[in-house]
């Protein structure tokens, strides 16, 4: 008798995950929200039996399954947990690939993180299976299996990494990197959030940006300004040409140590600093609005060097996050392994001669931190991806906000200046020069915003580095403070957008096809300095040979993938 209430529900949830397609076992942010604080709750009632290390980082996911996933599910009809929240099912946007080795909170918050902004609901195994089930049927043709199916329909590819050994050291995650290769997806590497760390460097930073307030307040009220004026501007330009080249280089401590010499100098230069009348070429009807102006552009480089943490700290985790994936990874899915002998025998079955063209897309996101095709064929031509996917904040963040707000209240004076007849003859044309580069660098800049709203995150990211490496070094100038160099330097600064215009509209792919193509796309994507010159060499004819068949063997296998599916 007591056998028949179990039979019936699991007959129930055996029909439930047969009517409700594979691809719909999707679950929300707000469901793993809640998973979450229902996993923090069991540990702290006590129903994990290990001891884990560490109370942030939860339990482990095999605990997390046996003694919360399995029996909540049984008691709500052992269906799987996803169709327990949702029994309709939902749509699958973001498809989470995950080796069940890494902690439970290790887990929601790295997903938390990364959940890409446009994605509504995720397709995970360990929330998408019934665990209470034998599903070994479903799983005799992996591409029929409720994993391909799902990775099939969703729009984007979340990788998370874990401390304990790299996810492409099992074979089912190998298999959906070659999924995600046929299908042609985007893959991103899941990263757990950098604000904590971001808040404690910008706290470790607070005697820099007092003992520059102290200077600061020395210089002006002192006697000591015209003394100080050159030592500050030297100490600037040393901060930002430091910080610049750190992040390129891969010197983060360097990079630290800029940041905390350049707040503390801009900080001097915003409260004490010289007047902009000693090297500004100001209109005396109009020099208190424009120094007024130049102390504004101060500020923003004061902030800058608090972006550029941002960067760093980013950098440093989005690397150790690539150090985790690699973690005995031993370079390629010949070496992986299942746990079931026969789906590994199916799987290699299914990828067949394809395990180099996988490798090659497991290869490009250890180095970029995600991968596509177009960074596939950037990665074939040559072009080293170290940290490509890390993207640079500080500049486009300063240039495409108080500078771009700036430039605009900027362009409406001059307007009401021409208009009213006001400005000497002189100071029109130049004035009338500076305006038209500046209106054009404006329309550059909004053009930028807008595609960089609507393009893939790996053309984002490449846009984005190509401001900061563009711009950067003549923002560098721009602490000469020089009346000489001013002008020229100006107009170089707004004429600088139309270029990061013209490469970004062209994206990775129209930019490799450039006469030096790979040059630039080299200098834009790698965080290091280890730029080629994309000149002709023996192994390049065979890159392209290699890029050629890798696009002839995607297209077929995609077509065959289709038609299995269907």
């Amino acid at each position: 008798m007591e056998t028949r209430p179990e039979r019936t529900r699991t007959e129930r949830a055996m029909d439930l995950h047969g009517v409700v397609k594979p691809f719909r076992w999707c679950v929300t942010f707000a469901d793993l929200q809640f998973f979450q604080s229902e996993v923090h709750r069991a540990m702290q009632s006590g129903k994990f039996l290990e001891n884990s290390k560490s109370s942030s980082r939860g339990p482990s996911i095999y605990s997390v399954n046996e003694h919360y996933i399995k029996p909540v599910t049984a008691a709500a009809g052992k269906m799987s947990w996803a169709l327990m929240m949702n029994p309709e099912g939902l749509d699958c946007d973001l498809f989470i690939t995950h080796a069940w080795q890494e902690d439970a909170f290790e887990f929601t918050e790295k997903v938390l993180t990364s959940w890409p902004w446009r994605a509504r609901h995720a397709w995970c195994c360990m929330l998408a299976i019934p665990q209470n089930l034998d599903i070994g049927s479903l799983l005799q043709s992996p591409s029929s299996s409720p994993f391909a199916l799902a990775l099939q329909d969703a729009k984007y590819m979340l990788v998370v990494p874990n401390r304990h050994k790299s996810v492409y050291t099992r074979l089912w995650c190998g298999y959906e990197a070659y999924l995600a290769f046929q299908s042609n997806k985007i893959i991103r590497t899941a990263v757990p959030s950098i604000w904590p760390q971001v808040l404690l460097a910008w706290l470790r930073m607070f005697p820099a940006l007092l003992a520059g307030i102290i200077i600061g307040i020395v210089s002006r009220f002192g006697g000591f300004e015209s003394a100080l004026r050159e030592w500050i501007v030297m100490m600037r330009m040393c901060a930002l040409l430091a910080s610049l080249v750190s992040q390129n280089c891969g010197q983060i401590r360097l990079c630290l140590i800029a940041n905390h010499v350049g707040l503390a100098t801009g900080a001097a230069a915003v409260i004490g600093g010289t007047h902009p009348h000693d090297f500004l070429p100001l209109s005396p009807e109009n020099s208190a609005k424009q120094a007024a102006t130049y102390k504004y552009m101060r500020a923003s480089f004061l902030g800058y060097f608090l972006l550029a943490e941002v960067d760093r700290v980013n950098w440093q985790t989005e690397k150790r996050q690539a150090e985790e994936l690699q973690h005995h990874f031993q370079g390629s899915i010949r070496h992986a392994s299942c746990s079931e002998v026969q789906d590994e025998i199916n799987i290699r079955d299914e990828i067949g001669d394809q395990v180099d063209e996988v490798d090659k897309v497991i290869q490009v996101l250890l180095k970029a931190g995600l991968t596509s095709d177009a960074l596939r064929d950037a990665y074939l031509r040559g072009v080293e991806l170290e940290h490509a996917g890390v993207v640079q904040v500080a500049i486009p963040a300063i240039v495409l906000g108080p500078h771009l707000f700036l430039s605009f209240s900027h362009l409406l004076r001059c307007i009401v200046m021409f208009s009213s007849h006001h400005a000497e003859v002189h100071w029109s044309q130049i004035h009338w020069f500076l305006t038209s580069l500046q209106a054009s660098s404006i329309f550059a800049r909004c053009c930028f915003l807008t595609l960089l709203f609507t393009r893939p995150i790996d053309e984002r990211c490449f846009m984005l580095n190509a401001m900061a490496k563009i711009v950067a070094p003549i923002l560098f100038c721009f602490f000469l403070e020089s009346q000489v160099v001013y002008c020229f330097l100006l107009s170089l600064y707004h004429l600088s957008f139309l270029v990061v215009l013209f490469f970004a509209a062209l994206g990775i792919r129209g930019t490799l096809k450039l006469p030096c193509g790979r040059f630039f796309t080299q200098v834009f994507l790698s965080r290091v300095l280890s730029c080629r010159l994309a000149t002709s060499s023996p192994d390049e004819s065979d890159d392209i040979a290699d890029e050629k068949s890798l696009t002839t063997s995607c297209s077929s296998r995609s077509e065959g993938f289709g038609s299995s599916s269907s």
